[in-house]
């Protein structure tokens, strides 16, 4: 389709698609990412990214500031901890996460694709992810970092209104 929507702010956007393995993918942390939908494609309205990752895969606590985040767990096993609550999520699971509420992920199992939709798009997830990662060059789950410095990712987090304010998510037997 050629025919374009004007958004309320004014950006025209198109429809689009992206099938399983396309969408720009990042390895972060251990995990891998795909962005599925960018803002400059929703007019901002929102992100959305698949996240796959080992079996325990957690990434630490934390708080967006600006952000709404929601999950949809497409296939496996995915845990999140909202406040302290523990919600455990299976394939077609939904939980939706206000800004300003403390929250993380793991996933549970292997083949977990766990989908993140921020709203509203490219307030700070997108650039955030960027440069925390690097570019996948295959769309396989890298291995686990060696070196993160907890001090260096806070700051960075902080600089896309994201505050780090604990640690990942341990599974049962961690």
């Amino acid at each position: 389709m050629s025919i374009a929507k004007e958004t309320l702010n004014g950006v025209a956007i198109w429809p689009f698609s992206h099938m399983e393995f396309e969408g720009d993918a990042l390895w972060i942390l251990g995990g891998l990412y795909t962005w599925k939908a960018k803002a400059e494609q929703t007019g901002g309205a929102y992100s959305l990214c698949e996240v796959q990752g080992p079996a325990g895969f957690s990434i630490p606590r934390h708080i967006h500031d600006g952000e709404d985040e929601a999950f949809f767990v497409g296939t496996g096993q995915a845990t999140l901890l909202v406040n302290e609550e523990e919600i455990t999520l299976q394939l077609g699971g939904f939980a939706f996460v206000p800004r300003g509420t403390v929250h993380t992920f793991r996933l549970d199992e292997e083949a977990t694709k766990l989908f993140l939709l921020v709203t509203p798009g490219g307030i700070g997830h997108e650039a955030m992810f960027a440069e925390m990662g690097q570019p996948a060059t295959e769309r396989v789950i890298p291995p686990p970092p060696s070196d993160v410095d907890p001090e260096k990712l806070g700051a960075l987090a902080a600089r896309h209104g994201t505050r780090i304010v604990g640690p990942p998510l341990l599974s049962a037997a961690g």
